[in-house]
């Protein structure tokens, strides 16, 4: 489950970036034509999803499993004598 909240932050970020209504494929698509703040939608919902997912990752409720991170290892057993 923890690698699945890093790559759910990577897509939500590629999202939001993708979504923003800047984007020259995303002015004459629903909800972009319609103007006003209904463009932002998209983008706004991501980022906010982004930002819960860190929060609860900050506040210790989750873990994300960073992909460059050490391995966690157990230490050997003792040695029975």
């Amino acid at each position: 489950m923890d690698v699945f909240w890093f790559w759910l932050l990577i897509l939500l970020f590629f999202f939001a970036i993708a979504a923003a209504p800047g984007w020259g494929y995303t002015r004459n698509r629903r909800p972009y034509r319609s103007g006003g703040a209904y463009r932002y939608y998209p983008t706004a919902g991501a980022g906010l999803g982004i930002l819960l997912i860190l929060l609860l990752f900050w506040l210790g409720l989750i873990v994300i499993a960073w992909p460059w991170a050490a391995p966690v290892t157990a230490p050997p057993p003792a040695a029975v004598n």
